[in-house]
């Protein structure tokens, strides 16, 4: 088994869990929360600083020939934070500071290598197909496995569900042990001065820390994320609903990852990201004027198209960099420690700003995320326009 196939592999596994615990946490949250999105706002803020501290503490060690194990230990959180949310149930809240740690403890520790053995096991030449395959699988799954743990959850129990998360937690970590990591690093130590030297000339990476920054307000683990989930629950007001949206653009996710994967040539890209962003702003301001169904739907057709493209966009452009000359074999770590200073400080303002907006109307939140949109897109195609320039 290649490293393609157990990347893949790797990702949708994941994949599985993250979308039956974000599909309905939310709604959950809100609802034993009596709509109070604080909590909400506090669980996220807790989660992010969690993250990065870990991140950014295990540096060093991401750079060993033995980094794979901070990725098993991310696995064997995951399992320990989703039977801490099956154990506590309508008590989560009084656990917002545990929760939030836990999560963070289990992205933190992931992604504090992942990112780097997946720059090293897929070829820029495979990214696109890669991304846009998994993206696709994804779309599926979000449909499927919501549908298959609700009915194992309302058959056999919370506790008994356990087992189908147990059985995953397993699988990812044989299939850590399989990935053949090829390119460790030489120095065990990060050298960030020396990093920022390599490419303090490179116009692409320093523009990439803008667009992550951003992301990280808008889209990435970001606390402005919630606000369509509460738009769509305050109109539909229940979990049915929610299901219903998750899986009509899903469909939608499904079609984008196939023609990303196989169709969109790197020169459209920037054309995409412009459309796609413009149609869904001016459907966010729309909603903003007349909350209703249809303009709700509306907002989130078009916010699925631009999110996804943006995603994929994005994501390629950012491991590509990764592999740029100077900084391939020595600085990756490095350069994804680079990336998520800009994405944690984006995080953090999102949540701040959500707990702040939380005290006022609900229509001021709306409009501060929409400009921050703008500034998202506008910053993104730049980093497009200067990624074609460099060639």
């Amino acid at each position: 088994m290649n490293n393609y196939k157990v990347l893949f592999s790797l990702r949708i596994l994941k994949n599985i869990l993250t979308n039956f615990v974000d599909s309905f946490f939310v709604l959950y949250f809100l609802d034993i929360s009596d709509r109070n999105i604080v909590p909400l706002g506090i669980y996220k803020l807790i989660a992010i600083i969690t993250i990065y501290a870990v991140i950014f503490l295990t540096r060093n060690f991401s750079k060993s020939k033995n980094r794979a194990n901070l990725m098993r230990i991310g696995i064997v959180l995951d399992f320990i934070y989703f039977l801490t949310i099956i154990l506590l149930r309508d008590k989560i809240v009084n656990y917002t500071y545990l929760v939030g740690f836990l999560y963070g403890l289990e992205e933190g520790f992931y992604y504090s290598v992942y990112n780097i053995l997946e720059s090293d096991g897929i070829t820029n030449e495979e990214r696109a197909k890669f991304a846009g395959t998994y993206t696709a699988i994804e779309a599926v799954l979000t449909i499927i496995f919501p549908f298959i743990f609700g009915s194992l959850i309302y058959v056999t129990g919370f506790l008994k569900s356990l087992v189908i998360v147990f059985v995953i937690v397993i699988l990812r970590i044989i299939l850590s042990f399989i990935y053949k990591d090829n390119n460790v690093p030489k120095s065990n130590k990060v050298n960030m001065r020396k990093y920022f030297e390599l490419t303090s000339n490179n116009k692409s990476i320093k523009q990439m820390y803008k667009v992550e920054l951003l992301n990280g307000i808008v889209y990435s683990e970001a606390a402005f994320s919630y606000i369509v989930t509460i738009y769509i629950i305050k109109v539909f007001s229940d979990s049915f609903s929610l299901g219903v949206f998750t899986s009509i653009f899903s469909v939608i996710t499904f079609i984008i990852g196939i023609l990303f994967a196989k169709f969109i040539n790197k020169k459209y890209y920037s054309s995409a990201i412009r459309i796609s962003m413009v149609f869904t702003i001016m459907s966010l301001f729309l909603m903003i004027f007349r909350c209703n169904p249809v303009t709700i739907i509306l907002f989130n057709l078009f916010q699925t198209i631009s999110k996804n493209l943006k995603g994929l966009i994005t994501g390629n452009n950012q491991y590509n960099l990764s592999n740029y000359g100077k900084i391939a074999k020595e600085y990756k770590t490095e350069y994804w420690l680079a990336n998520e200073t800009s994405l944690v400080v984006g995080r953090i303002i999102s949540s701040s700003l959500f707990i702040l907006l939380a005290y006022t109307d609900l229509k001021i939140m709306i409009i501060v995320y929409a400009l921050f949109l703008i500034l998202f897109t506008i910053n993104s195609m730049n980093l497009q326009k200067i990624i074609i320039e460099e060639k």
